[in-house]
């Protein structure tokens, strides 16, 4: 028997032997209820919206048959959680900030092998509760796999488990299929179609769902790290001048607010009720910082670490010092990276940072409390002016 057919059948008995021990491990754990997908003759793509670190776990219990997953290739990087990772789960692994083409072609060949294939489509966890968007090359992808589609979506876990926070809450999550598009279907369908399809079915946005069917989430630090989210005030117009603790977010300018456990702020003259919309304002600030952005920095963060990433997956540091977004280049220590040749910022968890360039793929890490969102949601804008 060939290597990859022993592998194939040593992760088919994990998961199997897995399966109970998860679902009542998700049931405690996050109050979590999900529906059964369906029986599907022939390979299967999966893609899910994507909420919380446990959401393989938790699409994984809608579909008892085995499936090979889309992980970020940060999961390589655990240690000895790692090695097991790479033994007894089916992991294809991508690059974030990037277009990788390689594990588009090898979800394609495990597709191709007869094996089903889950996906996250939006590559990344949200940070406000609403579903990122979600890359037209995700759409081209389901049209070249000529396998049944199965759209999914989860929702409360941003509530349970925000990805900007270090506590768990324990309100209720749920997980099901929303449609099932076989081969023939698809081959009908533009792109374009399908790109809307994945838009619509995987859309989830905790607050709407809040406003329909109140559910709490209760911790007793509800806004602990928030500030690793939300990063410019709305009142004094200042970067990195939040704070947060316990249920407490507040400002050095005096504005404060608390967040309560339906995940809303509470306060007098607040200018958002929710994280999602005061994000969605300072996102349009960082569109216009874009245009007027001169010869400074847009902003800095102090003793920030560049790290190379290896071929086994480990990190070489390269230099220390403070970090930096201008206009034209991303500065660390005494490095500096052209916009022009950023493949794309990637973040890892709340506040890990990685990007690729023709040099290489690289990773930012801090030992202190920092938003790295800032450069991200910046760069995005920036790019396109270089």
């Amino acid at each position: 028997m060939a290597e990859d057919e022993r592998a194939y059948q040593r992760q088919r008995r994990t998961y199997r032997t897995l399966y109970k021990p998860a679902k009542l491990l998700m049931e405690g754990l996050l109050n979590y209820s999900y529906t059964l997908g369906p029986k599907i003759e022939g390979p299967c793509l999966i893609l899910s919206n994507h909420v919380t670190d446990f959401d393989p776990i938790l699409v994984g219990l809608s579909f008892p048959e085995h499936m090979y997953y889309v992980a970020g290739e940060n999961v390589m990087r655990m240690g000895f959680l790692s090695k097991l990772v790479t033994r007894y789960a089916s992991v294809i692994q991508r690059v974030k900030g990037t277009t990788d083409a390689e594990a588009a072609l090898q979800i394609l060949r495990t597709l191709r092998k007869g094996r089903n294939v889950c996906m996250f489509a939006e590559g990344n966890r949200t940070f406000t509760g609403e579903t990122l968007p979600i890359a037209p090359a995700t759409a081209k992808l389901v049209k070249m796999a000529r396998s049944t589609l199965i759209t999914y979506r989860l929702t409360g876990g941003y509530l349970s488990t925000p990805r900007w926070s270090t506590h768990r809450r324990k309100g209720r999550m749920t997980g099901a299929p929303v449609g099932v598009y076989p081969p023939e279907e698809l081959k009908k369908m533009s792109e374009a179609e399908i790109a809307d399809l994945l838009a619509r079915d995987l859309y989830e946005n905790a607050y709407e769902t809040q406003n329909k069917a109140p559910v709490a989430y209760k911790s007793k630090a509800l806004a602990e790290t928030l500030e690793t989210a939300l990063y410019l005030c709305p009142r004094c117009h200042k970067i990195d001048t939040l704070h947060s603790r316990g249920d407490r977010f507040s400002c050095d300018c005096g504005l404060t607010m608390t967040l309560d456990q339906f995940g809303f702020f509470q306060g007098e003259d607040l200018p958002f009720k929710t994280p999602l919309d005061w994000d969605r304002w300072q996102t349009g600030e960082m569109e216009k910082l874009a245009e007027s952005l001169g010869d400074e920095p847009a902003f800095f963060d102090e003793d920030q670490t560049l790290n190379r990433k290896e071929d086994d997956h480990s990190l070489t540091p390269l230099t220390t010092g403070p970090m930096a977004l201008y206009r034209d280049r991303l500065t660390v220590g005494d490095r500096a990276f052209p916009l022009r040749d950023l493949r794309g910022i990637g973040l890892i968890q709340r506040q890990g940072m990685v990007f690729s360039t023709a040099e290489g793929d690289f990773a930012i890490t801090a030992s202190r409390l920092r938003c790295v969102r800032k450069y991200q949601t910046l760069f995005e804008f920036l790019k396109g002016n270089n």
